[in-house]
């Protein structure tokens, strides 16, 4: 059987050999094909190129066909490594002790290693953090009208309700309670 050299790949790049940590290699995969299926508006969908490269270059990397430390390898394992360090964000948004030394724990990384993964997009991981919890406290009011606004505030991991007004009315222009009756 031939192999099947993908587009800008070099052929220094590409040799058969086992890959030792299958299992990192298909979580990663897990999330970029999650990322996929989730990218279901027009816009996202135009954004989804450097996840579908990523994948082929991994499942050539997990099935010991790409060497994993060549430039095209290690260009898909930050893509994959960003996608999942994005979902577990997400996962355990709730933690107000959410931090970068959790994430890259998780993924295995260095603290600095998932500081540069931020890097190459539009926001920090810190910014990450704050747009998904200011996200989920939008959606939270407007769909659990009986919650307070402190519930809120603490349910997307706020430390503080002043913190949390603060930054909730520097996004939207307004207080929690202007918004979820507008909303209402």
């Amino acid at each position: 059987m031939a192999n099947i050299v993908p587009p800008g790949a070099e052929l220094g790049e590409l040799v058969p050999r086992p890959v030792q940590d299958e299992t990192a290699l298909r979580t990663l995969l897990e999330s970029c094909f999650r990322d996929l299926i989730e990218s279901s508006d027009a816009i996202a969908a135009a954004g989804t190129a450097p996840t579908v490269h990523a994948l082929a270059h991994i499942a050539l990397i997990e099935r010991g066909i790409m060497r994993p430390k060549s430039r095209l390898a290690q260009q898909a394992l930050r893509t994959a490594h960003l996608s999942l360090a994005r979902r577990l964000i997400r996962r355990h948004l709730a933690r107000a002790a959410l931090s970068p030394t959790l994430i890259a724990g998780l993924l295995g990384i260095s603290v600095r290693h998932l500081h540069i993964l931020f890097e190459g997009t539009e926001m920090s991981f810190s910014e990450t953090v704050t747009a998904l919890r200011l996200e989920q406290s939008r959606r939270l009011l407007r769909e659990q009208p009986r919650q307070t606004i402190a519930e809120v505030a603490f349910a997307c991991g706020f430390e503080s309700l002043a913190t949390f007004y603060r930054l909730f009315n520097a996004s939207e222009s307004m207080t929690p309670g202007d918004y979820r009756a507008q909303t209402a």
